[in-house]
């Protein structure tokens, strides 16, 4: 009769069929680049405790089903670690009878590994998910220093005039720079783990396609979706977002309402495919809720499109509210949640809720990932009721010379091949988005906005516009300097501050002429993100102050409807032609 093997037995005869690397060894090979992936085996609710930076999470239990995913070269080493060293080297050995060469477990584990003093990262658990968990590297994201660390943006210095200094970036309502964690998951895919997705069965592509997949559950995870009952479609941006929302929602009888602080982007791709009605607003900005309530009532509207946070001034209307109201009338609700998803927590909601919101339209560059990838949420049914956005590769299960048969959605609105390294990245920000916090992250800006508006509006003649209850807006401050035109004063702030902001009307023409009035073409625009610190926002309030005395020190001039700047002291009279003002800084 054998004798039953216990579980130290295991642990031991494991050990005898694979290598051990000591923490300071790992350490070492880890800052030379690892060869191989490094994977925590221990179970989800652990990983609170910390986890080693770089590594993947892949259960114990997981680990003969998602290895070949994740390490899908057998020649290359594995590294994996658990709490004390025992689950690693089970896992270890599994991986070797699977046929990988050199799967390597860290001595002591995670245990010996902190008692050595080696780096660990720290954050609070998400919702439970099943599938593979990552680590995000060097960022902690419970401490805001080790995440603006992580932003490369923060490091660049802007040359003027022989000075040099470090570039404030207060313009992420236009776009969001992303961290070096995510730059390095992009590169990572490009370089190592390129591959078409559900095109072929050999390794790299079925690991590549395992990581898009997941992307769809992270995303809905994001807007508190539910793939079940909904559809996540991936877009190359908003705009194409809210293209193909129009386009599912063109067949069914009725008109579109729309409102009057929409970026063109949620206004436009309805006009071309009929009737569009438009809901007033105040003169700060704010929704009338009446009016839609009004337009509700005296139309057979089909959708409600409205955005989660003005472009012009970041004031978010309540969503809740609106989703009742559409839904009392037989409306669906589209939100364009560009400015608002990096910025607030955004709660889809159950479909029995009145309040629920149908779709939601995102962009990765509006939420720190980066370029070219961006996602609709919506009703599955919907989505599928449509024929295809763009037919193509990928859309169809079945063609034939004279039929073809589309498949369901995503796939049906999916034409050729994904931007599969931007949409994984897409996905890793969201999960780190979800890592930090979504209130953490609007009490920091809030906490930045507040400071910044009330030292604002202690400089006589700045205006500042949108309403003037700053909670119920996005950390967005548009702005004006008497005797100042706002491309003149964004590029002063550009060039002598070293302040990136935006000015003009921001893809939103009748929000910007209703709030700015006939005798301005256009606002300045500050809007806060996730790196931004107090020094960053004081260096905007001194630079206003400043050139609201004309005190710049360098010459500007219109070329090409563009600025140019020359040392100099004066404001060029080619400058004040193009503005039709005339103002010149005073003598120093």
């Amino acid at each position: 009769m054998t004798t039953p093997l216990s579980y130290d037995d295991l642990v031991a005869e494991a050990a005898g069929l694979i290598e051990q690397i000591s923490p300071a060894d790992l350490a070492a090979a880890m800052e030379r680049g690892l060869e191989g992936p490094l994977l925590d085996v221990r179970e989800r609710e652990e990983l609170p405790a910390g986890t080693i930076p770089g590594s993947i999470h892949l259960p114990r239990g997981l680990i003969e089903r998602e290895a070949p995913f994740i390490a899908f070269d057998q020649e290359r080493p594995v590294y994996l670690y658990c709490e004390g060293g025992k689950r690693g080297a089970l896992a270890a050995a599994q991986l070797r009878r699977m046929g990988y060469r050199r799967p390597i477990n860290l001595q002591g584990g995670i245990e010996a590994w902190s008692a050595e003093g080696q780096k660990v990262n720290r954050f609070a658990a998400t919702r439970d998910r099943p599938g593979v968990a990552r680590d995000f590297g060097a960022i902690d994201p419970s401490d805001w220093e080790s995440i603006r660390r992580d932003f490369p943006i923060t490091q660049q210095r802007v040359e003027s005039g022989g000075t040099s200094r470090s570039l404030a970036y207060l313009d992420h309502a236009a776009t969001t720079h992303p961290p070096s964690t995510i730059i390095r998951i992009h590169a990572e895919f490009l370089e190592r783990e390129y591959a078409n997705v559900h095109r072929a069965s050999y390794a790299l592509a079925r690991a590549a396609t395992l990581q898009f997949e997941r992307c769809f559950e992270i995303c809905a995870e994001f807007v508190g979706g539910n793939l079940d009952r909904d559809c996540v479609v991936f877009t190359a941006n908003t705009t194409t977002g809210c293209d193909l929302v129009a386009h599912v929602m063109a067949p069914r009888e009725g008109a579109v309402l729309v409102t009057g602080m929409e970026h063109h982007s949620n206004d436009l791709p309805h006009r071309r495919r009929g009737q569009v009605l438009r809901a007033a607003i105040d003169p700060v900005g704010r929704l009338d809720y009446g009016h839609v309530e009004e337009m509700l009532r005296r139309h057979r509207v089909k959708l409600v499109a409205v955005t989660g946070a003005a472009n012009l001034t970041g004031w978010m209307p309540d969503l809740a509210l609106l989703a009742r109201l559409a839904h009392e009338h037989g409306a669906l609700i589209a939100v364009d949640a560009a400015q608002l998803l990096a910025h607030r927590r955004l709660d889809v909601r159950s479909p029995d809720d009145p309040a629920h919101v149908d779709f939601v339209v995102a962009a990765g560059h509006k939420m720190y990932a980066p370029f070219g990838a961006g996602f609709v949420y919506g009703p599955r049914a919907v989505l599928d009721a449509a024929e295809p956005w763009i037919p193509g590769g990928g859309t169809a299960s079945d063609v034939g010379d004279e039929h073809t048969t589309y498949l369901k959605s995503p796939d049906r609105h999916h034409a050729g091949t994904p931007n599969v390294a931007g949409i994984i990245a897409l996905a890793a920000m969201a999960e780190l988005l979800m890592r930090i916090g979504m209130d953490r992250v609007r009490e920091h800006e809030m906490t930045l906005l507040r400071r910044t508006v009330a030292a604002m509006s202690r400089i006589d003649g700045v205006t500042l516009y949108g309403p003037p209850e700053l909670e119920e807006r996005v950390a967005i401050l548009p702005f004006n300097i008497e005797g100042v035109e706002d491309m003149l004063a964004a590029a002063v702030l550009g060039e002598e501050g070293a302040i990136a902001v935006r000015n003009g009307r921001f893809c939103a023409h009748p929000h910007a002429k209703r709030i700015l009035g006939a005798d301005r073409r256009g606002a300045v625009r500050a809007s806060i993100g996730l790196f931004n610190v107090e020094e960053e926002l004081d260096r905007l309030v001194a630079m206003v102050e400043r050139i609201r005395r004309g005190r710049w020190t360098r010459r500007y001039e219109v070329r090409a409807g563009d600025v140019a700047s020359q040392l100099g002291g004066r404001c060029a009279d080619t400058w004040m032609q193009a503005a039709g003002k005339s103002a010149k800084p005073k003598d120093r």
